[in-house]
């Protein structure tokens, strides 16, 4: 019976012993699980923040390398097309501002006239036959024929004057100095509106006009109205007058020594 007892004892020694050491083995395999999940969730955060920040680096230099190829394509579309259009606009103003005038001679004042503007007393007498009349009825000259440069108050410089002007009111009557054929009437933006008589072997041209009563190739005789005093932009500060040239076979003359030789 002793023997008994002592073999039951040692028997749930045993178990008590084989139980606690069971307890023991799975406390540490849990606490081995938990460590390893800890392990792996914190290398599993650990790589997602490196790529989170590799993949903003990445974003940024994609970003700036698009930027880059976007001003670089502005800087050629905004650079080119200006310069092609400026030199289109120069060529064209060099063309229109080049073109030679050739059934419009320039007659206003200029700085530097052809040395075969003048000509002799004699020349001029045998070249203007006829009586010629001053072209207004109260004929008042306000400024003489010069081919020396004179000072201009409306230009602000020195040239040379190669008609006559008369002083007179606007609207005055202007009347044809000689018989003779209009040749050609047209507006210019230094003498106004300009009519010129052919009268066979010398021109005539009338500056600063308002309202012409005839027309290209009509019929002039002396006296006739041919139309009404305006304004001359280039002699604007000169008053309101007429401008008349007389040109003899493409030379400028004095007109008032051509009227004054008819008298």
């Amino acid at each position: 019976m002793d023997e008994y007892n002592k073999y039951k004892n040692r028997n749930e020694n045993h178990k008590k012993r084989n139980s606690m050491a069971n307890k023991v083995s799975f406390y540490v395999s849990l606490a081995i699980c938990v460590t390893a999940i800890g392990l792996a969730v914190w290398s599993t955060y650990t790589s997602y923040s490196e790529y989170k920040e590799k993949q903003q680096i990445i974003d940024n230099t994609s970003a700036t390398q698009v930027n880059n190829a976007v001003t670089g394509v502005t800087v050629t579309k905004t650079t080119v097309p200006p310069t092609s259009q400026t030199n289109t606009v120069t060529e064209t103003t060099l063309t229109e501002t080049t073109q030679p005038t050739t059934t419009r001679p320039a007659e206003t004042s200029t700085t530097s006239p052809q040395t075969s503007t003048t000509m002799s007393a004699v020349e001029t007498m045998l070249q203007v036959p006829g009586s010629l009349i001053y072209p207004l009825e109260d004929a008042k000259v306000s400024k003489g024929y010069s081919k020396d440069a004179v000072y201009s108050k409306t230009m602000g410089d020195y040239r040379s004057h190669l008609g006559l002007d008369f002083s007179c009111t606007k609207n005055s009557k202007v009347l044809a100095m000689a018989d003779g054929i209009v040749s050609d009437i047209y507006d210019d933006d230094r003498m106004g509106k300009v009519l010129i008589e052919d009268c066979g072997s010398f021109m005539i041209y009338y500056s600063g006009l308002d309202k012409v009563k005839y027309k290209i190739n009509d019929s002039l005789s002396q006296k006739d109205v041919i139309g009404n005093v305006g304004t001359i932009p280039s002699e604007s500060k000169d008053g309101i007058h007429l401008h008349v040239s007389v040109r003899v076979n493409g030379n400028y003359v004095d007109p008032l020594s051509v009227i004054s030789n008819n008298e």
